[in-house]
């Protein structure tokens, strides 16, 4: 059974101390200041912490609402590289907020073994990679369903994107958004792979759901 832990993503914080501000610039925060903050609200909410590339100390960021700030993110546990993007939601002063966006499939994802049979497209074709394995994204969005149902309720549409299959691995990170029919919000959904057996074809994840709706 997929494990169930729901929290709040994307990661909003407040945080203080930037560094000195001038008229013309702004303040400013350290390429690896960022990082790390962002680092420590992913570690907190999902129990994994990733290694972030935004820079260096020597890299000053002009702190404004709405700048986004690109970055990788790399598993421990893997290896795998996402694209990670920060957003400085709020800035007030000397305080600011961000929002932290992974992305749902690593740039350095095991490639799938084509098959030649066309009838097994809708079934979960074996990775090339002996610790992976790929599974329909029906099935994928179905499971995810079922995770957030105890919190949410059953019924509530789940949208896993337009790729026909999903890449699963200890560590992977994928996005759903969950469409609550009761009120048409829209919530992101961060999805952390826990555990995979490749032999029996099963995973376990844990399934985060953003507090905030994406259309509020």
């Amino acid at each position: 059974m997929p494990s169930r832990k729901l929290a709040a993503l994307p990661f909003v914080l407040a945080f203080l101390g930037l560094a000195a501000c001038t008229a013309e610039a702004g303040p400013t925060v350290s390429g690896g200041e960022l990082a790390d903050l962002a680092a420590d609200a992913l570690e907190k909410q999902t129990g994994s912490r990733p290694d972030l590339d935004c820079g260096g100390d020597d890299d000053s960021i002009i702190v404004s609402e709405g700048k986004e700030v690109d970055c990788v993110a790399t598993s421990t546990e893997t290896g795998a590289e996402y694209d990670a993007t920060i957003t400085f939601t709020s800035v007030e002063g000397r305080d600011y907020e961000i929002s932290v966006e992974v992305a749902s499939e690593p740039n350095n994802a095991p490639s799938e073994a084509p098959t030649s049979d066309p009838a097994e497209a809708g079934t979960s074709a074996p990775a090339a990679d002996a610790n992976s394995i790929v599974v329909p994204a029906p099935d994928f969005a179905a499971a995810v369903a079922d995770a957030v149902a105890a919190e949410w309720g059953a019924g509530n549409d789940i949208d896993c994107g337009d790729a026909s299959t999903r890449t699963l691995y200890e560590g992977a990170i994928h996005s759903c958004v969950l469409l609550d029919v009761s009120t048409d919000a829209e919530y992101g959904i961060t999805i952390t792979v826990t555990s995979i057996d490749v032999e029996a074809g099963t995973f376990n994840f844990e399934a985060v759901v953003d507090e905030t709706p994406l259309n509020r």
